[in-house]
């Protein structure tokens, strides 16, 4: 008996052998819902491992309850990408250490090497954050829901010239994103020279986009997942010669 931490890839076919197999052996598959905008129809999943899939919000993963069936039955959770690119997933291993239950981690491609297709070398990112979805109609201690502390991790970033994934919150759009975006560089007086723009990296959609902000703004046809990437001031010339190739 033992729980499956399963990464899918960032597209439909991007299940590894090791994955497959060892879903098949499993008497319960479910699925991570929360923390991306999936770029393909999840029912297709279940054609292609030919088991029923029970989807999980946030609060259900976090109670981390399903994770004690692992101690009668083979279970599996299956994560966007690779499992623990996300770090709140590492508290699903530190359960099963403390309950005595058997783990295996099936690792899988992510966003965090998929940024690489710009061109930008990965050694030369620092570290990554993630821009909240503001909630207009709502109020934290006399101010509206706009959290921006995103901002110190570019400003960090830069100062030792490095470059700046930014993972954008689930059921944010392309257009409203953007203009977040623009409002906390404005704010907090950071200055860019290009924004990249990367929409569904590792699928048949795969697109980037690298301009100014001002130019991102009137892009309309941006499908999720996306995320953002502030370049660092200075580049080695051949991400420069691979920006332009998608620069507008």
């Amino acid at each position: 008996m033992a729980f499956y931490l399963t990464g899918l890839g960032l597209n439909e076919n991007s299940l590894t052998e090791e994955a497959i197999a060892a879903i098949k052996e499993c008497d319960k598959v479910y699925l991570e819902n929360y923390t991306v905008n999936f770029p393909y129809n999840t029912k297709m999943l279940e054609k292609k491992i030919s088991k029923k899939i029970v989807e999980l919000n946030r609060e259900q993963v976090e109670k981390e309850e399903f994770l004690l069936e692992a101690k009668k039955a083979d279970i599996a959770l299956l994560v966007y990408g690779s499992p623990l690119s996300a770090t709140t997933h590492y508290s699903l291993i530190n359960r099963c250490i403390m309950k005595g239950i058997k783990y295996k981690i099936i690792y899988n491609g992510s966003i965090m090497d998929a940024v690489a297709e710009t061109g930008l070398q990965l050694y030369k990112f620092g570290k990554t954050t993630s821009m909240p979805k503001w909630i207009t109609d709502k109020v934290d201690r006399g101010r509206k829901y706009e959290p921006d502390s995103f901002a110190e991790i570019i400003k960090d970033n830069q100062k030792i010239k490095a470059h700046t994934l930014i993972l954008v919150d689930i059921g944010t759009d392309f257009g409203e994103a953007v203009k977040q975006l623009m409002r906390v560089l404005k704010n907090n007086n950071i200055k860019t020279d290009g924004i990249i723009a990367c929409s569904r990296l590792g699928t048949n959609e795969s697109r980037m986009i690298c301009s100014s902000i001002e130019k991102l703004v009137k892009i309309n046809d941006i499908k999720a997942p996306f995320c953002f990437i502030i370049p660092s001031g200075k580049k080695h010339f051949a991400e420069e010669e691979a920006i332009e190739r998608f620069r507008i």
